[in-house]
């Protein structure tokens, strides 16, 4: 499975995935599509729920964004400074 995460706004993003078989499978006979899309069908249900709670916790005029701690995000602040530099290094 490959999934792409798209912002189109700040108030919409796309969300698409591909589902990947081997070129010679047959839906039916190799393979499930309903039991092959369960789990994530589930866990993207869950996921929509906490970014909602995210996205208006967000959008609240008291929300102030501040830096990752020091203590519990320093992986999230790594990635996010590896992230930003790729992207630099492509001119994005």
């Amino acid at each position: 499975m490959i999934t792409y995460i798209v912002p189109l706004t700040p108030e919409k993003t796309l969300v698409r995935t591909k589902w990947l078989v081997h070129a010679d499978a047959v839906e039916g006979v190799d393979y499930d599509i309903t039991k092959l899309t369960e789990v994530w069908v589930a866990t993207n249900a869950q996921d929509a729920s906490l970014v909602a709670i995210d996205h208006r916790g967000a959008q609240d005029p008291g929300y102030v964004p501040g830096p990752y701690s020091p203590f519990t995000e320093t992986y999230v602040d790594r990635f996010v400074d590896w992230y930003a530099s790729r992207h630099m290094a492509h001119g994005i």
